[in-house]
């Protein structure tokens, strides 16, 4: 049985397609495949309909799903540097043969090529402009641009101080080579209790596998990670737990003891913080009144009276994020831009990317804004947006990474539409996803169980599987690059 029809109008022809699908549903099986005289055409909200009959009468085919495209307002570029525009990062479904993105506007462009534009000569006040095309219809079916924000590299005679509180990205330094390395971002000062490796008086807040929740908790484990953010009501401080300071101890001592991964991660940048506490009891030694820490060895919290440590308990307490007292506590610099780069570890793995509820998320990015400007209220305070691209599906960890990478593509479009073009309010997007390459952003596996195309083959060509995801390991020192760029623009 076929049904021919004709409709011009495209809006006509999505509602037309639905009916028939209420129609076919009643007399045919799901899924059912009718013939087809013609090549099927695709219009550009991906409804497929033949121009004299319906094929693959299903949800798919009928235009639920349509792809996309997102960039913020602002990209912030280094002069004299290739500043990258990976298509993957941006486009909701990476579809090569469906749909292309296309790049123009007044910028002068290094390269524009199919996955990537590169700009090494940007110019403030140029704009990038994309357009998403449909290759069945070749019609646009979305189009956007930004305005080009630019960065000297290596200029600066003052010192800027700078922190970041991130996740596994910020452990390992994502930033070094572009705020520590190459120059770019002279006399720069970075704030934290973590030491940067290889970095001597530099450092950071980045914690392996941590997510935006984990720093609105308190920590009190042995290899729970000490969050100096989360703190209790007025003049109550509290320091962490006496276990977690013990194993920094030990760990400080015996560097080359064969110690657990979790417990190596979560402990030995914070060497400089731990000769505060006491090496036998992890407690605070020169301990000052209503001075808070979870004692691991009576299972309680402990509060300094004045005169000695005493039983009390969390509920007891109004905690919240609290930027200035971390400072105050730690005596740290005021840095005069904080960035914020979490989200990865938030929703990688969500079950279902399209009901993803960024509610509480957004509420506590913007609790940690408002604490940090109270304390810092000229400075500039940076919703980072991270990867959507965590590679591919032939990686050695079998991660559904097809879906993880539509999973981030919505924190991205949430981190636009909630947090971008706020800078009356010292809230500013920076884009460092935007340079992190899907594929040849990560390490390739050489193990042949991984590689080999079948046992017993002796050609030469080998799988191409990935390792490392979703941390893009040579990409790193380019990842940066926005964020100096940012701070050479606002120093």
């Amino acid at each position: 049985m076929s049904l021919y029809f004709l409709v011009m109008n495209k809006n006509l022809k999505i509602i037309l397609s639905v009916l028939l699908l209420i129609f076919w549903s009643d007399v045919l099986p799901a899924k059912c495949v009718c013939p087809a005289s013609e090549p099927v055409a695709t219009d550009t909200a991906g409804v497929r309909i033949g121009s004299k009959s319906v094929q693959h009468v299903d949800a798919v085919s009928l235009g639920i799903f349509r792809n996309d495209i997102c960039l913020p307002s602002t990209l912030y570029m280094l002069d004299g540097v290739q500043n990258n525009v990976f298509v993957e990062p941006l486009i909701k479904r990476w579809r090569p043969y469906n749909d292309v993105v296309r790049f123009s506007g007044t910028v002068k462009f290094q390269r524009r090529l199919e996955r990537v534009a590169s700009i090494s000569s940007p110019q403030n006040g140029d704009s990038l402009r994309l357009q998403l095309i449909n290759l069945d219809e070749f019609e646009t079916v979305k189009a956007m641009s930004s305005v080009i924000s630019v960065g000297r590299p290596g200029v600066g005679t003052d010192t800027v101080t700078v922190s970041i509180i991130g996740d596994s990205f910020t452990y390992g330094a994502f930033f070094k080579d572009a705020l520590l390395k190459k120059g770019y971002v002279p006399k720069i000062r970075m704030v934290g209790l973590q030491e940067v490796d290889g970095c001597p008086g530099q450092f950071d807040e980045g914690r392996p596998g941590w997510s935006l929740q984990g720093y609105f908790r308190v920590s009190k484990g042995r290899a729970d990670a000490y969050n100096g953010f989360w703190q209790p009501e007025g003049d109550c401080k509290y320091w962490g737990s006496t276990a977690f300071w013990q194993l920094v101890h030990e760990i400080n001592r015996f560097p080359n003891k064969k110690w657990e991964p979790k417990e190596i991660y979560f402990t030995k940048r914070y060497f400089k913080e731990a000769y505060v506490f006491d090496q036998q009891t992890g407690l605070k030694l020169n301990p000052r009144k209503n001075d808070i820490m979870y004692d691991n060895a009576l299972a309680h919290f402990v509060r300094y009276d004045g005169r000695k440590w005493v039983e009390t308990k969390y509920e007891q307490y109004q905690w919240s994020f609290d930027y200035g007292k971390y400072l105050s506590m730690w005596s740290l610099k005021a840095p005069s831009i904080l960035v914020e780069f979490l989200g990865l570890n938030d929703f990688r793995d969500f079950p279902n990317p399209a009901t993803i509820d960024f509610n509480t998320w957004n509420k506590q990015i913007e609790q940690m804004a408002q604490s940090y400007l109270k304390v810092v209220p000229a400075g500039r305070f940076v919703v980072m947006i991270p990867q959507s691209t965590c590679g591919m599906l032939n990686n050695m960890a079998g991660d559904f990474t097809i879906k993880q990478n539509a999973c981030m593509w919505q924190v991205r479009k949430n981190i636009i539409e909630r947090f971008d073009r706020r800078e009356a309010e010292h809230i500013y997007v920076v884009d460092a996803g935007i340079g992190i390459d899907n594929r040849d952003g990560y390490k390739f596996s050489s193990d042949d169980k991984y590689t080999m195309p079948y046992t017993e083959n002796s050609e030469v060509n080998k799988i191409e599987v990935q390792w490392g995801n979703p941390h893009p390991y040579p990409n790193y020192p380019v990842m940066g690059i926005p964020l100096a760029a940012f701070i050479q623009k606002y120093r």
